[in-house]
């Protein structure tokens, strides 16, 4: 067969290892959940808040898949910034 397809065994052999890879690597389902749990939180979930949520329903991922999903889709999540009052002593005029 590998003679007719003008291939070697090895690239015939590594060809058919490798088949089952890129269906594992198929995230679809995975996308789905992280943009459904990132819109239900009011968009305030970031990466960590996000694997929290995830490993609490049994799915273990990575923080840096979670980001590479959120960047794909442009997933940006919202905080809000600490507000400070600078309290300034009165100099004292001379």
């Amino acid at each position: 067969m590998c003679k007719v397809l003008k291939i070697s065994r090895s690239t015939y052999y590594d060809s058919i290892k490798r088949t089952p890879n890129k269906l594992k690597n198929d995230d679809s389902e995975l996308e789905i959940i992280i943009i459904d749990t990132f819109n239900s939180n009011r968009k305030s979930f970031g990466t960590r808040r996000i694997k929290n949520e995830l490993n609490k329903l049994g799915i273990i991922v990575s923080r840096r898949k979670i980001g590479r999903i959120m960047k794909k889709y442009n997933l940006i999540s919202v905080y809000t910034k600490a507000k400070f009052n600078i309290i300034r002593k009165k100099q004292m005029k001379n």
